[in-house]
């Protein structure tokens, strides 16, 4: 399964479900709880920007992934030699050092995740401004037209949540204290985001 397709598609469906289409014309969803009518004819090159920035997030990412899977090896490699010649402690500095370059190593693709998410946002602040002079429809009416995926905020949640667990975990629990009972846990909680992906990635192609 490719991931970088899978996540393109994601969030693609997720820039889609900015141009909610009713019988009264094509809409915007500002994110602010109104639906703002916008002109047919500059929603593609709305979404072209959007798809544009999405397409340079994904690519980018899957090569930072293995470069930084490279440089991890190397980094531990190279620590352990240092260690070696130091007459250091080779296990203590392997976790240590680990720890230091696990947490730097995470911080750069957090940091990534954060400007994509950033620049997506002003790219719908933008349109907003570009319409703030329409009219909103009745909130009561564009409640049937608005369209949400709510599963892909709850995967969002649940594999967030899992990440800064386990970057917690990693620099205040040694490995081998680590009770075995909470492999199947684990396995639990990687099953229940599967599910999740799977229930949004339905609601996304069902969009699109």
């Amino acid at each position: 399964m490719d991931q970088r397709r899978i996540v393109r598609e994601s969030e693609r469906a997720a820039i889609e479900r900015w141009f909610p289409v009713s019988p009264l014309g094509p809409l915007f969803d500002p994110g602010t709880g109104d639906l703002l009518p916008a002109p047919a004819a500059s929603i593609p090159g709305w979404q072209a920007e959007a798809f544009a920035r999405i397409d340079r997030y994904v690519e980018r990412e899957y090569v930072a992934g293995q470069v930084h899977g490279w440089m991890f090896v190397a980094f531990m490699i190279g620590l352990s030699l240092i260690a070696t010649f130091a007459h250091l402690p080779v296990g203590t500095t392997l976790v240590i050092g680990g720890a230091a370059g696990g947490a730097i190593l995470h911080g750069w693709p957090i940091w990534q995740l954060y400007r994509f998410r950033r620049d997506l946002r002003l790219i719908r602040e933008r349109i907003r401004g570009e319409l703030a002079l329409r009219t909103p429809i009745p909130r009561e009416l564009a409640a049937r037209y608005r369209r949400r995926n709510p599963w892909r905020i709850a995967l969002h949640a649940w594999v967030w949540g899992l990440i800064f667990l386990a970057l917690a975990a990693q620099h205040f629990v040694s490995p081998e204290s680590v009770p075995a009972a909470l492999l199947p846990l684990a396995l639990g909680a990687v099953g229940i985001a599967w599910i999740l992906h799977f229930l949004s990635r339905r609601i996304d192609l069902g969009q699109g």
